[in-house]
């Protein structure tokens, strides 16, 4: 599976859970696509994801307000804390007001599990407040 592929999964899991979300795509110096998906407001469309396919895995930097993560809140996720560039796994930003997950291609993410979903709502919430 490609991380093109990775990303289109995770995007129809964000369709069907997030109606409202609108995406950006913008082309980046490497030639590479990046989609960044956002809540329109009318203040700031402050995205809420950026979603990048590398050759090797997806990488999703999530915003969030800042605070609202601590590592138990991804625990169930099972995806190992920390990231190393050579595995899946999950990390909170040093300021915490993000999360960073890379997800290897040669080991694909069930992002159709119920511990990620319910984590991508709490992880939406949070965005909320940083936008309204």
């Amino acid at each position: 599976m490609t991380s093109e592929e990775l990303r289109n999964q995770l995007i129809e899991i964000l369709e069907h859970e997030f109606p409202l979300v609108q995406y950006k795509k913008t082309v980046l110096k490497s030639g590479n696509i990046r989609v960044s998906p956002y809540l329109p407001n009318n203040r700031k469309n402050k995205r809420w994801m950026q979603l990048d396919a590398n050759p090797e895995y997806l990488s999703i930097a999530m915003d969030h307000s800042t605070g609202d993560f601590k590592y138990t809140d991804l625990n169930n996720l099972n995806l190992t804390y920390g990231l190393n560039g050579f595995q899946s796994a999950i990390q909170i930003q040093p300021n915490n007001d993000a999360i960073n997950i890379s997800i290897f291609t040669d080991v694909p993410y069930p992002f159709s599990n119920k511990a990620f979903i319910d984590f991508l709502h709490k992880h939406y919430e949070s965005y909320n407040k940083i936008i309204f």
